[in-house]
């Protein structure tokens, strides 16, 4: 029995080592979370401006990108450090920036705002692919 309880904790143990990622990939995570919210939130200020979401659908988006953002900003801390949460908390400020701005109805401080954020993370560009001839 004791034999079977050892080998269960080491195999426990080699295989939760296995799932933990480097801090490369939790900061790459980390940024392209954050590029993704960001560019949600202006899609999202940009539409509210328009007429195109009610006032209580933006604010639904502002409210998931915030609590989406605030644990990836933690996840990032905890397992890649401060610098790896830096995007992710510069998004954080724009979108509680945003959450004002649709709280007194200033749909041009929501816009500002949300493309504040999303030059704050620019998503990566990429490499042309060639057409098929």
């Amino acid at each position: 029995m004791r034999v079977l309880c050892a080998s269960l904790i080491v195999a426990l143990a080699v295989a939760s080592a296995g799932c933990s990622k480097s801090p490369e990939k939790v900061t790459t995570e980390a940024r392209e979370t954050a590029a993704s919210w960001a560019a949600t939130l202006s899609a999202g200020a940009e539409w509210w401006a328009s007429g195109s979401v009610s006032t209580s659908y933006f604010r639904s988006i502002v409210t998931q990108a915030r609590t989406s953002l605030q644990k990836e900003a933690k996840t990032a801390r905890t397992s890649a450090g401060e610098a790896a949460a830096a995007p992710v908390m510069a998004v954080v400020a724009h979108a509680e920036t945003i959450a004002g701005a649709v709280q007194r109805g200033d749909r041009a401080a929501a816009i500002a705002a949300a493309h504040a954020a999303a030059s704050e993370v620019p998503a990566e560009k990429t490499p042309a692919v060639a057409k098929p001839q």
